[in-house]
């Protein structure tokens, strides 16, 4: 019997699952997660000194060349050919300068403001993209068999600009999609990546009041230079794409003698079909390109069963922010403390936990610090296109974006856990930790849908985001949304997302060590984890 079947024996006697049943080796690892040294890769990751951690700046090379350093330090194996840290991610970076205006059939012109209502970009490799095509309004541009649901009704669109609604008609159809909860439908890749393939040359999305993340949070990401892959897949958006804020899409239906109202009534209908506005669009994108050089770091803890060892689990977070750009308040360093300095910080600390593990875990376990997510999960894309390990040796993916500043609570959230056979390996590590294990508690704002994990699961993966817990101890019901709110409003993609001598670490130590927990049942248990029949997912690998 493999020394992993025959520890999972013990551990059913004792009434618990798996890896975690790892005793005082578990204790000796769980030690390397401590305030201090959180505090410490944290401070220094969301210093000015890094400039943001723009992919392909001197501060992004100053961010991986310190998580090299104490991969390193830790004992892990380098990730590349037993040699190097550094997986190559090239990438491409266009500035775009965009005009753009509608056109009544009347003759009457509106130009939305390129800075309030309006932001639109370009992933044609000409230097100068220019359009003047129809606009039509096809709803929430969503075509998912599974729920029955069709906006395009196989109309052509070919050749035109389309006008699409944010999210999903979950939230408006009952018996619909997953209710309030986002699926990947909701998303703006998915959103473009259709118009595309219907042979759109545009697609504007609507940017309504109700969205979670606001105009700044939207122009401050689209607005400026845009990164992409070296080999991004030509029907991956149409020729330009954009966000309007929903004054400046009613303005543009008005003036075709449409109401904006109707129109957002009638796309929540699975009935809706696609109407032509006979307004004109006119957009003119010049891009500045360039290339850029970025990297994934990546150290591994080799596995300890013979037969398993041959299996990955991977921990991931990412290290890029959005750099220097447009000043708030006269800070123009955006520094991403929270977005995701902490969980690179707290990759860190995992990655010292599990070298310090005896016995070791059964799999193998790849630590992987991601460029680019900020773009659109670049770096795990990446890494998936040209996988270091096969995929078909990777038994799940547990990542990590977001780390709790704010002091200890009662509950820890794990999302993604409804998918698949993870959920157990959640429950064992909230146990634990005396933590009360919680699913996604803003599901409508499609987190799973936006952060590394994302990509692992399209690939076949299990995967979930160990993220935190809201309700902290000793202080009001309500108080961690509050808090998690704010921060959303004011400081998520803005300069002030930055380090304070006042974070409270203790809850990224629960949080940390939950992860340790179900990372290690990951590695650990002899049955690999696997999908869920509803899940919606399958094993592509």
């Amino acid at each position: 019997m493999r020394r992993g079947s025959s520890a999972l024996v013990g551990c059913l006697l004792l009434g618990v699952a798996g890896g975690g049943c790892a005793g005082e080796g578990a204790s000796i690892a769980l030690e390397a997660i401590q305030p201090s040294a959180l505090d410490a890769h944290l401070r220094f990751l969301s210093s000015d000194l890094l400039q943001g951690r723009a992919p392909g700046t001197p501060g992004s090379e100053t961010a991986a060349s310190y998580i090299a350093m104490q991969f390193r330090l830790a004992g892990l194996t380098p990730g590349i050919g037993d040699t190097s840290y550094f997986q190559p991610v090239p990438l491409i970076a266009r500035t775009a300068f965009a005009v753009l205006s509608f056109r009544a059939p009347g003759g009457a012109a509106y130009s939305p403001d390129a800075r309030l209502e309006s932001v639109v970009w370009s992933k044609d490799t000409a230097q100068v993209s220019s359009v003047d095509v129809e606009l039509v309004f096809v709803g929430y541009g969503v075509v998912a068999p599974e729920y029955e649901w069709d906006d395009y009704k196989e109309v052509d669109v070919q050749g035109k600009t389309l006008l699409l609604l944010a999210g999903d008609p979950g939230g408006h159809v009952p018996g619909r999609f997953r209710g309030d909860t986002a699926t990947y439908y909701a998303s703006a890749d998915y959103k473009f990546a259709e118009a595309a393939r219907r042979g759109a040359l545009g697609a504007l999305l609507v940017h309504s009041p109700e969205l979670p993340y606001g105009w700044d949070a939207i122009h401050g990401v689209r607005a400026g230079e845009q990164v992409t892959l070296d080999r991004e897949r030509a029907d991956s958006a149409p020729r330009y794409s954009g966000w309007l804020i929903q004054g400046a899409a009613e303005q543009v239906v008005s003036m075709a003698g449409l109401d904006f109202a109707t129109l957002l009534e009638s796309a929540r209908s699975a009935k809706f079909r696609p109407i032509v506005t006979d307004m004109r669009v006119s957009a003119s994108v010049r891009n500045e390109v360039r290339q850029l050089a970025a990297a994934n770091v990546v150290g591994s803890v080799p596995g300890n069963d013979p037969e398993l060892a041959r299996e990955f689990v991977i921990i991931t977070a990412h290290y890029d922010h959005l750099g220097v750009g447009e000043p708030v308040d006269s800070d123009s360093i955006y520094n991403g403390a929270y977005d995701n300095a902490s969980g690179t910080a707290l990759l860190l600390c995992l990655a010292d936990a599990f070298a310090r593990l005896r016995p070791g875990p059964d799999r193998s376990v790849l630590f992987l610090a991601l460029t680019a997510e900020e773009p659109g999960l670049l770096g795990s894309r990446a890494f998936i296109q040209s996988p270091l390990v096969p995929l078909a040796s990777i038994a799940a993916n547990v990542n990590i974006d977001g780390v709790n500043l704010w002091g200890p609570t009662e509950d820890i959230v794990v999302l993604g856990t409804e998918y698949s056979t993870l959920r157990s390996a959640a429950r064992h590590a909230a146990a634990e930790e005396g933590l009360r294990l919680e699913g996604d508690r803003s599901p409508e704002q499609g987190y799973l849908y936006r952060s590394d994990q994302f990509a692992f699961m399209r690939a076949g993966v299990p995967s979930v985001l160990v993220g935190h817990g809201l309700d902290f101890i000793g202080r009001m019901p309500g108080w961690g949304e509050q808090i998690l709110a704010e921060y959303i409003r004011t400081g998520y993609h803005r300069p002030s997302d930055e380090y304070r001598a006042d974070f409270d670490l203790r809850g990224a130590v629960q949080q940390g060590r939950a992860a340790f927990r179900l990372a290690l049942w990951a590695a650990n248990t002899p049955a690999r984890p696997a999908w869920s029949g509803e899940s919606g997912f399958v094993d592509l690998r």
